[in-house]
């Protein structure tokens, strides 16, 4: 950490007032949006989300948001890329930033510098950019809550929190000038489509298949735990409704089935639901 940097810490990384804040309301459009620099703790979404929901990031649909709120200029994402599930994110990662931060330990130990990392590129970048008006996170880390009491009281920068439902602290929201937790309601969908696809594809690669219906698809993801009986079906009619999937009567040929379910795969992939 440089010298400058270092100095700041001692001096405010402790003891910086807390203020009780609300999320500002979404902006729209690039012109009057402050320019930022977005530092994503990508193990905390990834982690968070996958040990929480069963969903992966929906990085696409954040990134979307994000350029509803601010000016984006730069994006880095810090992760301990060592883990293969987290290193499989790279591919998805890269379309949307080319600054990713491997923060696995240089000696192969198990400590975690993430955070470490993270802060120390928030207080060099708010060091230099004077330009940048606004600082945005995504982690629920309390352990972040000073830097960001130092942002917004001591720089005067607005900042703004992402992170994930039941892995976000109160003090760290308090310390933001808006917040965002996820996942949301279509990010929630994501997962039931998926289970909705992958139980749709078995039955199709089945050699002795019989053609799946409405009824026992939804009887077969009731199974799961995680997925809610009112929105495995919700999640069903929604996708009927945008004609990925039909529901039709068959008869003949040996088959028979009542409500039977096909998919257009081209249109799932169109509207990026695999």
């Amino acid at each position: 950490m440089k010298g400058g940097a270092r100095e700041i810490l001692r001096l405010f990384g402790k003891g910086v007032a807390d203020v009780k804040t609300t999320p500002t309301p979404i902006r729209t459009g690039k012109e009057g949006l402050p320019s930022a620099v977005v530092f994503v703790d990508y193990e905390h979404w990834y982690i968070s989300l996958n040990n929480n929901y069963g969903i992966r990031p929906n990085i696409k649909a954040w990134f979307e948001d994000l350029q509803k709120r601010v000016n984006v200029k730069e994006v880095l994402f810090f992760a301990d890329f060592s883990h293969k599930n987290l290193a499989e994110e790279i591919g998805r990662i890269r379309p949307f930033t080319n600054k990713i931060i491997d923060t696995r330990s240089p000696t192969g130990t198990q400590k975690d510098f993430t955070d470490f990392i993270i802060l120390d590129n928030i207080y060099q970048k708010a060091l230099m950019a004077d330009d940048t008006e606004a600082f945005i996170l995504f982690s629920g880390d309390g352990h972040f809550s000073s830097v960001t009491s130092f942002l917004k009281n001591i720089y005067g920068k607005e900042v703004g929190i992402y992170a994930i439902k039941g892995c976000f602290s109160r003090q760290l929201q308090e310390t933001s000038t808006w917040y965002v937790s996820l996942p949301n309601e279509e990010d929630i969908y994501g997962l039931y489509y998926q289970k909705i696809f992958e139980y749709l594809k078995s039955e199709e690669n089945k050699k002795n298949k019989s053609l799946p219906t409405y009824g026992k698809c939804a009887e077969a993801l009731s199974k799961n735990k995680r997925l809610e009986r009112k929105k495995i079906f919700a999640a069903l009619d929604k996708l009927i409704y945008d004609g990925v999937l039909s529901k039709r009567s068959i008869n003949g040929q040996g088959i028979s089935a009542k409500d039977a379910l096909f998919v257009d795969w081209e249109l799932a992939i169109k509207k990026e639901l695999l």
